[in-house]
């Protein structure tokens, strides 16, 4: 189409094209604005924060908050509970399985009740399934769950190495989980700040840039139609 126009029309065209699409300057949505999402890197360094760390995580179940756990609850006070036949639909390996770019875990790995922390065992031998519970202190919670890093997302390992990462408009799924992450022997958390920013500086000084160079084109290509 451009070949059949005059070079002042097309000099028309792409002086319009500049005033009108400076959209691909900005790096994230249409409008220039998004929301930046920054996600600290600390390592667990005593009980306290390590309790914290394995008390929110997705990977923690919490009776009493999110489930009353009658059967948690009755093989913590009792002992393992068995059953004839097998639920490995439930409780099978292939459930702690996960894919680092989900959501959510597909299974609690830990139970919390009372304060205390416990870690789900299954056994299942002559067609009789036994559920049990073994205690665990804080810090053996913390390992029971902590993500190893190579398992993890690229985001996640830079974040470590370098203390902190700012995304816009794309989250960490093991951040927002809550996971912690044992990386070269310590184990460590994240914590998320988020806030919603207008136009950057960068982006509007390309646009005004666009626009003084496209209005530019269009004045020259009128001037040069009319003579």
């Amino acid at each position: 189409m451009l070949s059949t126009l005059t070079k002042p029309a097309v000099v028309l065209v792409v002086g319009i094209g500049l005033l009108l699409n400076p959209v691909y300057f900005a790096s994230d949505d249409l409008t220039g604005s998004g929301t930046e999402i920054t996600y600290t890197v600390e390592a667990i360094e005593n009980e306290s924060d390590a309790e914290r760390v394995v008390e929110f995580s997705e990977q923690t179940l919490r009776c009493g908050t999110e489930r009353a756990c009658a059967l948690e609850r009755q093989i913590a006070s009792e002992g393992a509970v068995e059953y004839n036949g097998s639920v490995q639909t439930l409780y099978g390996s292939e459930l702690d399985q996960w894919n680092p770019y989900t959501d959510a875990w597909k299974r609690y790995k830990l139970v919390t009740i009372g304060g205390e922390f416990y870690i789900p065992t299954t056994e299942y031998r002559d067609n009789v399934t036994v559920l049990g519970h073994e205690n665990a202190t804080t810090m053996e919670a913390l390992d029971h769950i902590a993500v190893p890093s190579n398992e993890t997302t690229s985001n996640v390992r830079k974040a470590i190495e370098t203390g902190s990462i700012t995304l816009t408009d794309q989250r960490i799924p093991e951040f927002e989980r809550g996971d912690p992450i044992a990386h070269d022997g310590d184990v460590y958390y994240g914590t998320t700040s988020a806030s919603n920013w207008g136009l950057s500086e960068g982006v509007l000084l390309g646009r005004l840039t666009l626009f003084i160079t496209g209005g530019s084109l269009i004045v020259s290509a009128w001037s040069r139609q009319g003579r």
